[in-house]
């Protein structure tokens, strides 16, 4: 079910009022930047503070005060099912821990865009097309993203490539090009 950018920024300020330190990691990314008026899918944060796996009493707790549902994602992380407006909106929540891997020099370099009043973090699109690329999953949806960004900033996509694993970085290069991007 569709949302939208103040419902966007009602959940993610809540978590923020409850001292929850993230990034923007996923779609939504790569939606912001496309200045969709309406959101689609969960919401990916990666969570730099508390840990979601050892403080995952937090997320627990969070869920419990403010009627949310709480479960796991398939990565065995928290999830939190979001309740606005009649309307439920996923927040999966990731940290480096098990095969999820994003480099640190991703995340400190996140940028804080104004959503709705709310001051939030989140990734360059050039890093999610590179993180999408590096799990192999939804080639369809990064072709639609690479075709339908406006600028994408080669140097800013090979920096990151760079930041990868030596043995991923083919791989992920392989999966650019196949999404259209040319190098």
């Amino acid at each position: 079910m569709p949302y939208t950018l103040e419902e966007l920024a009602i959940v993610l300020g809540k978590l923020i009022d409850y001292g929850i330190d993230f990034v923007i990691i996923g779609d939504t990314v790569i939606q912001l930047a496309l200045k969709k008026k309406e959101l689609i899918g969960d919401i990916d944060l990666f969570v730099i503070k508390p840990s979601v796996i050892v403080d995952e009493q937090v997320f627990i707790d969070i869920a419990e005060k403010e009627k949310w549902l709480y479960t796991t994602t398939e990565a065995g992380t928290p999830k939190l099912i979001a309740r606005v407006n009649d309307k439920e909106i996923p927040i999966e929540l990731y940290e480096n821990i098990f095969d999820i891997y994003i480099p640190e020099e991703i995340i400190s370099s996140a940028k804080s865009i104004n959503v709705k009043g709310r001051k939030i973090r989140i990734i360059k699109p050039e890093e999610y097309l590179v993180l999408k690329a590096k799990q192999g999953i939804d080639i369809d949806k990064l072709t639609n993203y690479t075709k339908n960004l406006k600028y994408i900033d080669r140097k800013l996509l090979i920096k990151t490539i760079n930041l990868m694993p030596d043995e991923e970085r083919k791989v992920i290069i392989h999966r650019l090009k196949e999404a259209g991007l040319t190098f």
